[in-house]
């Protein structure tokens, strides 16, 4: 196979990139990765025949260049920090829609199939329970970033034929991409400082999704073993948590001090997602995101 993955130095593609480059299913993969967050360490990593590298902005390439016959495009590009994104409302609509258009219309005109991750931040106050008798019809986004993902979403529905939507629960786990502003890392990055854990007052007791990445690998490998191009929206989540129960694991191997700050982004109900279509289909799920917070502490 052949494949493209755009943003491919970020938490998630690093982790991606070093599982496929033993994996003799792939015999090239384009990654495209401007290093806009000076995150080289994947690359040197990499064995470097069986890459192909594109050190480009999405938004600026030029998708002619790109002749090979591929098998899919997996499209991770993007600024991800949710509550930055209230201050840089206009550059996130920019850079995130505008790089998904591009992608976009580009596996329009090859017909290569999309895989695009999307973000359970789309969800809000209409139900508690998320599942997928309900995943279309209660988004209520509260931050730029997540409203900015639903345009992606609708225009990859009005122009692919081919492609599947994930929504992913919040990141959790270690790679050579990693990033310290969403909730468990950032925790993780204090407490080996021994700072105090800044805590967004308003969510502390509330429920919300996370996400290992090995379940997003899971998911991903179902998807391209089995061309699993369903043209629909799913949920990706390892399990539930609020964040008083995430500290508390944290506390199981270290001492912390909290700090309560108020946030601009949060201020809706708890709610939990459920990824039952992907349990159906036979993905079985990491049981808790435990080990993953031990090796992010252990790394730090």
């Amino acid at each position: 196979m052949k494949i493209i993955i755009s943003g491919s130095f970020g938490h998630i593609g690093s982790f991606i990139i070093e599982k496929l480059q033993n994996d003799k299913r792939f015999k090239s993969i384009t990654l495209i990765d401007n290093f806009q967050t000076q995150r080289f360490t994947s690359y040197l990593k990499l064995k470097k025949s069986k890459f192909q590298l594109i050190d480009q902005n999405i938004n600026h390439l030029n998708f002619k260049l790109l002749n090979e016959n591929y098998d899919f495009f997996i499209h991770l590009a993007a600024i991800t920090n949710a509550a930055e994104s209230f201050r840089i409302k206009e550059l996130i609509h920019k850079n995130n829609f505008g790089g998904t258009k591009k992608v976009v219309d580009f596996c329009k005109r090859k017909k290569i199939p999309l895989i695009f991750p999307s973000s359970t931040s789309v969800y809000g106050k209409k139900f508690s329970i998320i599942n997928s008798s309900n995943n279309m019809s209660n988004l209520f986004a509260q931050s730029p970033y997540a409203k900015t993902k639903i345009d992606e979403e609708k225009y990859i529905k009005k122009k692919l034929k081919k492609f599947i939507i994930l929504r992913l629960g919040t990141i959790v786990g270690v790679s050579d991409g990693m990033r310290f502003h969403t909730a468990v890392n950032k925790f993780c990055f204090q407490t080996s400082l021994n700072q105090p854990l800044t805590i967004w007052r308003k969510f502390y007791h509330k429920k919300r999704p996370y996400l290992t990445l090995n379940d997003f690998y899971k998911c991903f490998n179902f998807i391209i073993k089995n061309r699993y191009f369903s043209n629909e929206t799913l949920d990706v989540v390892t399990k539930n948590y609020t964040v008083k129960e995430i500290i508390s694991f944290i506390e199981n191997f270290k001492k912390t001090k909290k700090k309560f700050v108020n946030t601009e982004i949060l201020n809706q109900n708890s709610y939990e997602v459920i990824s039952d279509k992907l349990i159906n289909l036979g993905i079985k799920f990491d049981k808790d995101i435990k080990k993953d917070i031990l090796k992010t502490l252990k790394l730090l």
